[in-house]
């Protein structure tokens, strides 16, 4: 489908003649979260806004380009702030997330525990502590295993920057496969590019940022939300409160969550 025919798709399914813009998310778990935290935080807000899922960062930029009059959301991920204000230079109806992605919302001990029940909390040997051990015992693995992705996952833009594979490897690098000066300097920037010395070196930088900044920003812009939810905090919620289907989990902590204070500026946007 083309970004044009995904634009009026969501015009025709979503606004029709009514007077509303359109705020863009990037995936339908991403949709589902922000209606039941709208609801929540900002009354009214279907009357203004329809929410629709774009299925990635790629396409929601593009209907951005289409439509001035709408917003949208990504996950901040890997960007570096360079990156952001670039995108958002180009792209004034883009917001990013403040956290790595929507599931960072779920992983910080701290707020977990003020969005269980305190009936439920009474039922957890240990309480509070025992609890936040759970969940925080992995946490310096998986505080590297998040940095080395925020680090290694722009290699492939960067690559796909510089031509790979297309100025080798296409139906249109004929000339270029005649040239072997072209062909070693192409081959010279990728090189550069995945320079084992710089990258490991990159590596150790934002690793020794990560582990210097408080457990807060940790679970917030460093710790890759979605693996550590998957992998740790979901398990030890089963195993500390009963068994539950994920999503319904996730429901019943964002109808619980505190009003998260770093997505104000959304909130009010979209007010």
């Amino acid at each position: 489908m083309s970004i044009e025919s995904k634009r009026d798709h969501i015009r025709q399914k979503l606004i029709g003649a009514q007077p509303k813009r359109v705020f863009l998310v990037e995936g339908t778990d991403d949709e589902a979260a922000f209606r039941i935290l709208l609801e929540r935080f900002v009354p009214a807000w279907e009357q203004r806004w329809a929410i629709a899922d774009t299925g990635g960062k790629r396409d929601l930029q593009d209907l951005l380009r289409l439509e001035p009059d709408w917003v949208g959301l990504v996950d901040r991920d890997e960007w570096e702030q360079s990156v952001i204000d670039q995108r958002q230079t180009e792209l004034p109806n883009l917001m990013v997330l403040p956290r790595f992605c929507l599931e960072n919302y779920f992983i910080n001990p701290a707020e977990l525990w003020r969005a269980i029940p305190t009936t439920r909390q009474a039922g957890i040997p240990g309480g509070e502590a025992a609890f936040r051990a759970a969940i925080t015992g992995e946490l310096a693995q998986y505080l590297r295993h998040g940095v080395l992705w925020r680090v290694v996952t722009p290699l492939w833009s960067g690559l796909r920057a510089l031509g790979f594979k297309e100025a080798l490897a296409s139906e249109d690098s004929l000339v270029t496969a005649q040239d072997d000066a072209a062909i070693q300097q192409i081959l010279r920037d990728w090189d550069a590019l995945l320079d084992p010395h710089s990258i490991f070196t990159n590596f150790q930088t934002q690793l020794a940022a990560a582990t210097a900044v408080t457990p807060d920003a940790q679970f917030g812009q460093w710790i890759h939300g979605k693996v550590f939810w998957k992998c740790v905090v979901n398990p030890a919620m089963n195993r500390l409160l009963g068994q539950m289907k994920e999503g319904e989990r996730r429901k019943k902590i964002l109808h619980k969550l505190d009003r998260p204070a770093d997505l104000q500026p959304i909130f009010e946007r979209l007010a």
